[in-house]
């Protein structure tokens, strides 16, 4: 008798997994042809929509076929040049305001805010230079680079489209 229940338990655990093995190969075929009949659109976002895959809306813009960045030149009284990026002024890194400093030190709108910016600019770049060494000039340049996003990498540092000045200055003139 006891053999009887076992194996009707068997069967009944068997003929129950079937039954979910069924039911998720029909969910599986409904949702593969729902994606085929829907297409990629905006509205089915949670099925199909993925970022990388889906076609070109407006949040999706090509890259820019250029790019420009903004570094200090800095020559010391001996004639050394130590080059210096505005994001190494702070000890927050890719932080704006080192940006700003560095905008606000070659803009001549506002002399007095100019100035000091130049002041913390030498302070600045004298602790990343050297403690000892004296700051002769510091000039900064403009600096933009060619894009090319199936190359590796997709900017050439070492050969920069284009170097502009946009200021100097030198520790005497303050």
């Amino acid at each position: 008798m006891e053999n009887k229940v076992i194996l009707k338990s068997k069967q009944a655990n068997k003929s129950s997994s079937l039954q979910a093995l069924q039911l998720t190969k029909i969910s599986l075929i409904i949702f593969i042809l729902g994606i085929c009949v829907v297409g990629r659109r905006e509205s089915t976002w949670p099925i199909v929509t993925w970022v990388l895959y889906s076609t070109y809306t407006d949040r999706f813009r090509p890259p820019k076929p250029s790019v420009s960045a903004v570094e200090l030149r800095v020559y010391t009284a001996t004639g050394e040049l130590h080059i210096v990026k505005p994001e190494q002024l702070l000890t927050l890194p890719y932080d704006s305001l080192s940006h700003s400093i560095v905008e606000q030190a070659f803009n001549n709108t506002d002399i007095g805010v100019r100035d000091e910016s130049r002041r913390y600019l030498i302070n600045a770049v004298t602790n990343l230079v050297r403690a000892n060494s004296e700051i002769e000039t510091i000039q900064a340049w403009k600096i933009s680079y060619q894009v090319e996003p199936l190359e590796v990498p997709p900017i050439q540092v070492q050969a920069p489209d284009s170097e502009v000045m946009l200021g100097k200055f030198s520790k005497d003139t303050l």
